[in-house]
């Protein structure tokens, strides 16, 4: 596999080939996995954007999010 990992010692993103088994040790080692997502694997057509009360949330939901919402005060928890 090719993973882009942030060199701890200069900072920079390098694209480095190896196997998952090596991609932990660097890790352990304080290189940092850089995310990138393929830009042709997006989810689109959606109306909802992960926040739990946009349209199209199942009031069953809504009713488990006010339930937490009530129990953590100062949640910023959207129903």
């Amino acid at each position: 596999m090719e993973y882009t990992m942030v060199n701890p010692n200069t900072g920079n993103a390098e694209d480095i080939s190896c196997s998952v088994a090596d991609m932990v040790v660097l890790k352990q080692e304080g290189w940092v996995v850089v995310f990138t997502p393929n830009p042709n694997s997006i989810i689109s057509g959606r109306d909802t954007s992960g926040q739990g009360g946009g349209h199209g949330t199942s009031d069953g939901w809504k009713d488990v999010l006010r339930e937490i919402k009530k129990k953590n005060h100062g949640s910023t928890i959207d129903v």
